[in-house]
């Protein structure tokens, strides 16, 4: 009897384990990884059967253990537009070679979806820089902007030398920077900023004095061409693989 308690109690512990090291996995938000995004922009009266269709997506990805897959609603602008993203191993992972249904039944589902959207892009990315995210996240801020010719390796080496340990000195957590590597100008940065509540957007993303903001940020305009992107999303808990 005491064997079998024992036998369930290490059972109990070792997936205490797989699941902290997968959230520390998740949260860490590690750099040099590859990340795709499908940025859907469905129709307003489909919205319904596209949720629908998702929902069975990523119950097919759980089921066939095929990793996270993230879903992404944007809250500004247009807001039937979504980001799904997932993470590859390799540029040859890009199309998604195994499939999470039989092809039957993904010929069928592409189908359907098909039916539900009205423009698609498709991008891949690599982790450059991060600071791990603390909480679960609600929403992300997202800024998207190109760097001019020869500057990226200076921006990178700003942001990881300079902005990242003043960020960590004053506690800010859950950030990201991207490079577009395919699909688009591979200049193009996207940082992304994680934030509980839609109230954080009004507050100062960092507490610093007047002398100390120009200190850091002095010069920083000249790393960038053309006007920037911004958009708030809000993480779609219900049609993604598990929790953040």
């Amino acid at each position: 009897m005491r064997d079998s308690k024992v036998l369930v109690l290490a059972k109990k512990l070792l997936i205490s384990a797989v699941l902290m090291a997968c959230s520390a996995n998740l949260y860490s938000q590690q750099t040099d990884r590859l990340i795709t995004v499908r940025k859907l922009a469905v129709k307003p009266d489909k919205l319904e059967k596209f949720t629908a269709l998702q929902k069975e997506m990523s119950e097919a990805w759980e089921s066939a253990g095929r990793g996270r897959r993230w879903v992404w609603r944007q809250m500004d602008g247009d807001s039937h537009t979504f980001h799904i993203i997932s993470e590859i191993g390799s540029f040859s992972e890009r199309g998604g070679s195994q499939l999470a249904m039989d092809q039957a039944h993904m010929n069928l589902w592409l189908d359907a979806v098909g039916e539900t959207i009205r423009s698609r892009e498709f991008t891949t990315y690599r982790r450059e820089l991060a600071i791990p995210a603390l909480d679960r996240p609600n929403f992300v801020v997202v800024n998207e902007r190109t760097i001019r010719r020869g500057r990226i390796t200076e921006y990178l080496d700003w942001v990881e030398n300079r902005f990242i340990p003043v960020a960590r000195k004053y506690g800010l957590s859950g950030m990201i920077w991207d490079r577009l590597m395919y699909g688009g100008n591979n200049r193009t940065v996207v940082n992304g900023r994680f934030i509980d509540s839609w109230a954080e957007l009004d507050e100062p993303m960092l507490n610093l004095s007047e002398d100390e903001r120009i200190q850091l940020f002095e010069g920083t305009d000249e790393f960038f061409e053309g006007d920037g992107d911004r958009y708030v999303m809000r993480f779609e808990e219900e049609m993604s693989t598990g929790t953040l």
